[in-house]
């Protein structure tokens, strides 16, 4: 009886877990990390405001690097910790030694080591407590049931790992590789009771989770356009747009609900718990026919002076119509199990969410102050930060409010000798099996 209820509970602990690691996202520079994932170059500008690929760059002004290389000091200490030699028989991954501690694994997993964890979160540690009667069944996770999601939680959003194009007087011709994933789960009232409240088991009692998942890829041709409407190079209006004609390659959508069944007994009679789960999978895998649709961007900047102000958002009325998918279903409980048939070769369609970014930065000698607003599909995260220069001296500093509406704050500086600079940022994050927050230091090798 205690297999199921524990087995499920594991499984939100791992899921929620996710949550946390998509909530922040994860930066690789030093300079971003240190303003609390503020971004002032122009490279993250333009993935969400088609205007400011006409926006000239001021790099010499705000300290923006041409290149910037991380340095993975978290792996040297890592693969120091766990040589590769030895992996085998490593306690931290495998299951079999008796030091296997599977929470720090997914830790580990949540908190790639690229950086040093300078200050690691704790991981609630308490003994889990089974109350267990003739015909009862309690259980008391103690502290670890504050990690227990009362709300849906999941990751996912938009993103555009290539971008190449060819620019001549404003218009850009180009291909862009696109990605969408999303990833939710939600516990049913009966099993957040169960592990969250310590509310006993209940005979003739459903407890379940839903989950659905959402994966997919594919190309867009792309017609575009940037540039100054108004002003001059200090001062000026810049507009930008694009036209996106999109190509699925393949795309899969999952939706399921799993749990089991109380009988009119918790512990007696021939079966106590029933399990069952349903299931149904869309998906046009690659090969198959292309999906189609469009949509398009649009951004605004504003430049005066020491004030640069812009607004963007991406993937307007991106609708794909993916012509002919296939339908799979599932349907198991208590033994029996059985794939009802559904009619395949269909139209369906999927969307890509509208992602946004208002940032804000106002530079004035040596020093710059910024601010942003961004979604990307699934959350809004704000973060406010500002730099200071001392001759070759930089220091850093910066707040942000992240997806679940939690404060993590950012702080560091670097130096920079001509076209070389060396920057250190430490970061506060809760991307753990913990309520309390770690600290990560990330170093990285900037050229200007």
């Amino acid at each position: 009886m205690r297999i199921p209820f524990v087995g499920v509970g594991l499984l939100v602990l791992v899921g929620g877990g996710a949550g946390v690691a998509g909530a922040q996202g994860w930066v690789t520079d030093a300079r971003r990390i240190g303003l609390g994932g503020l971004g002032l170059d122009q490279g993250s500008l333009r993935r969400y405001n088609a205007a400011y690929r006409a926006v000239p760059g001021r790099a010499g002004q705000r300290g923006r690097p041409k290149l910037t290389i991380p340095i993975p000091l978290g792996l040297i200490q890592f693969f120091h910790d766990h040589p590769l030699s030895n992996i085998k028989n490593d306690p931290a991954f495998n299951h079999d030694s008796a030091g296997f501690n599977p929470v720090e694994l997914l830790n580990t997993f949540l908190n790639p080591p690229l950086f040093l964890e300078v200050k690691k979160a704790p991981t609630p540690t308490n003994d889990v407590v089974f109350g267990i009667g003739k015909d009862s069944l309690r259980l008391n996770l103690g502290l670890t049931a504050q990690l227990v999601p009362e709300d849906q939680f999941g990751i996912g959003g938009s993103s555009r790992p290539l971008d190449p194009g060819l620019s001549i007087k404003g218009v850009r011709v180009g291909v862009m590789g696109w990605v969408h994933d999303d990833v939710g789960f939600q516990l049913g009232d009966k099993l957040l009771g169960f592990l969250r409240d310590s509310v006993p088991a209940d005979t003739n009692t459903r407890y379940n989770v839903l989950g659905d998942a959402l994966l997919e890829v594919g190309f867009a041709p792309t017609v575009a356009y940037a540039g100054r409407i108004a002003g001059d190079s200090t001062t000026g209006l810049y507009v930008g747009g694009a036209f996106h004609y999109y190509v699925g390659l393949a795309y899969v959508r999952v939706n399921g609900d799993g749990g089991f069944t109380t009988g009119d007994s918790i512990f007696s009679g021939p079966s106590p718990v029933k399990p069952d789960a349903r299931g149904l999978t869309q998906y046009s895998k690659f090969g198959n026919s292309f999906g189609h649709g469009v949509g398009g961007d649009l951004g605004i900047a504003v430049v005066t002076g020491p004030i640069e102000l812009g607004v963007g958002v991406n993937d307007i009325g991106a609708t794909i119509t993916w012509p002919d998918t296939r339908r799979d279903s599932a349907f198991y409980r208590d033994s029996s199990y059985s794939r009802p048939l559904l009619p395949n070769h269909i139209e369906t369609k999927t969307k890509l969410p509208v992602s946004y970014l208002v940032n804000l930065a106002y530079t004035v000698g040596k020093t710059t102050l910024g601010a942003d607003v961004l979604n990307s599909g699934r959350g809004t995260t704000v973060h406010v930060g500002g730099e200071q220069r001392v001759g070759v001296i930089v220091l850093r500093g910066g707040v942000a409010r992240d997806q679940r509406k939690r404060i993590e704050l950012g702080w560091g500086g670097g130096l920079r000798f001509g076209g070389l600079g060396l920057d250190v940022g430490f970061w506060t994050h809760t991307n753990s099996l913990s309520n309390q927050r770690g600290i990560t230091m990330a170093t990285s090798l900037s050229i200007y």
